[in-house]
């Protein structure tokens, strides 16, 4: 049998949200259709009322008044191609273009060490390379950590050991407050 579209679960199933897009509708009402043990669930959902005309001036008037995150555009040139990246509050216009910069110096020098290799391979081997470079760097400065911890506990020992020994009155009220707190 056919369904009918002007019936009310035609007009409002679950099968109609393909045509409708995609979008999001409310779910209305539930229902369960058992025949012969078959189940036949389905959802019926409410229609979406259409805005007005007031209702899309309006919104268009809260996306013009919202500033755009990504307002600031940077064009750079990375491998021969220009990209225009966006930056904003977090990210200065210097600093993209100092990375950028520092994207093209690598993509250039992986470009002369295999001169013919494709583009997107160059682009790879320059990742790999900074990620080399990152991880290079960031075992780097681990190790100066623990170096930094070295010394600082070798100074605050070194420390101790320069400190005067207590006079006996220092040893009698350090001696004594113990007494008093206990």
């Amino acid at each position: 049998m056919k369904k009918s579209n002007s019936s009310i679960l035609g007009k409002y199933s679950d099968n109609n949200l393909k045509k409708r897009k995609g979008r999001e509708i409310p779910v209305m009402v539930s229902y369960e259709q058992r025949y012969k043990g078959d189940s036949l669930a389905k959802d019926v959902t409410e229609p979406v009322k259409p805005m007005t005309l007031n209702e899309k001036i309006a919104r268009k008037a809260d996306k013009e008044d919202k500033p755009d995150p990504m307002s600031r555009r940077v064009s750079v040139n990375i491998g021969d191609n220009t990209y225009l990246l966006g930056s904003n509050d977090e990210i200065s216009e210097s600093r993209i273009r100092k990375v950028a910069q520092l994207a093209d110096e690598i993509y250039k020098e992986t470009k002369e060490n295999n001169p013919y290799i494709a583009t997107n391979k160059t682009a790879i081997l320059s990742l790999i390379e900074c990620c080399d470079r990152y991880l290079t760097l960031k075992d780097e400065i681990s190790d100066m950590r623990t170096e930094l911890m070295y010394y600082k506990q070798k100074d605050y020992l070194n420390e101790e050991k320069s400190r005067p020994e207590p006079t006996p009155m220092e040893k009698l009220s350090l001696g004594a407050e113990g007494d008093i707190n206990d």
